[in-house]
């Protein structure tokens, strides 16, 4: 089976989320051109001038409707497919079927497509599990998340934890559509490879902060340093990946034509808050302003993270994943040098800002 030539052209979907950005500038510098799916052009050409001329932008309006992806998967070699609802609407139950109609709305306008020789979706680890701090567990490609999928099966009590329930319906949205995509590349046997990448936490670097702002895990490090006592909370101890990592990962699935019907295990490591808090306090005295966290539990989940140390090493990273401590230091330096900026607040910042509001009205 073949894959992306050198130098060919990637479709990278939802061009201006966290993981995506990253992996487009990954992609670039490894000399590949990319397209860009964005809902809206005119707010997003910032990335043109941004990325270059190995960069060109097209709209896609909704991921989830038919034909979305026609005209945009014309004359790829590949598709890095990233672009997913991260707002974890505990309301939107159509989030799971909407899902899995994106990706086989993908697969089957890639299939007609004669120029596509591999797709990379990624996943996350929510469509395995919804990880217990302190709980023993173990992963691997047979894992699927059906306990958010029967769960969300059934009609919500709108009296429960709405937040609770919007992360349930996510999981099962990215479970499913996983489920779906193997099941059909397993039916219609396509002449392209069909790959996942199952990231946990990222963190390294961020594209372009005062057009994009910190998003996703990003924001939560942003917290960190600004001080924000509950941050830690929004992400409790389990495993890290350097971003960019994850972004060599997606296209090592892209380009390497030994990785076929594989789920790649984006995890480099465990981390806990009171590892990373001697960290940034020993590499960055008085600039993160968190100065401590209540932890009483830690993450203890088991992966065989060994394939992708491999992949890693025939793209050419021989040290395999990048050191926990060397992630942090790209996250914060890319923090601190952009503090000078108009930097949009985060939905974190958002969240606190709310509280100090209603805390003033007492």
């Amino acid at each position: 089976m073949s894959s992306v030539p050198p130098g060919g052209l990637i479709l990278v979907t939802g061009a201006n989320g966290y993981f995506a950005s990253v992996t487009i500038k990954v992609f670039l510098e490894r000399g590949y051109r990319v397209r860009g799916t964005v809902r809206n052009i005119e707010s997003s050409a910032w990335m043109k001038a941004y990325f270059g001329s190995g960069f060109e932008l097209v709209e896609v309006l909704d991921i989830y409707r038919p034909g979305a992806f026609d005209k945009a998967v014309k004359g790829v070699s590949g598709i890095a497919h990233t672009a997913m609802n991260m707002s974890m609407d505990p309301y939107n139950q159509g989030i799971i079927e909407d899902t899995v109609r994106s990706y086989l709305e993908l697969l089957e306008a890639a299939a007609k497509e004669p120029s596509v020789q591999s797709i990379a979706v990624t996943s996350s680890l929510s469509a395995c599990v919804l990880p217990t701090t302190g709980v023993p567990y173990k992963i691997n490609a047979e894992t699927w998340n059906e306990a958010a999928i029967e769960q969300t099966a059934r009609p919500w009590d709108r009296k429960g934890n709405s937040r609770w329930h919007g992360i349930k319906l996510y999981a099962a949205s990215k479970a499913r559509g996983e489920q779906e995509a193997f099941a059909w590349v397993r039916e219609h046997k396509p002449p392209f490879s069909f790959n996942t990448v199952v990231p946990n936490v990222a963190w390294g670097i961020a594209i372009s902060p005062e057009n994009m702002g910190y998003r996703s895990s990003a924001a939560v490090m942003d917290a960190v340093v600004k001080g924000y006592p509950a941050a830690p909370s929004i992400l409790p101890s389990q495993w890290y990946i350097d971003i960019e990592d994850a972004a060599l990962l997606q296209l090592g699935a892209l380009t390497l034509p030994e990785v076929k019907g594989e789920r790649l295990f984006a995890f480099a490591g465990r981390y806990s808050w009171t590892q990373i808090l001697e960290i940034l306090h020993r590499r960055y005295p008085d600039k993160v302003l968190l100065k401590s966290v209540d932890e009483t539990a830690v993450d203890a989940m088991e992966v065989d993270n060994a394939r992708c140390v491999e992949i890693l090493k025939m793209m050419g990273k021989e040290g395999g994943f990048t050191s926990l401590e060397d992630t942090l230091v790209k996250a914060v330096d890319t923090i601190l040098e952009n503090q000078s900026k108009n930097v949009p607040k985060t939905t974190i910042d958002l969240y606190y800002e709310n509280l100090n509001i209603e805390s003033s009205k007492k």
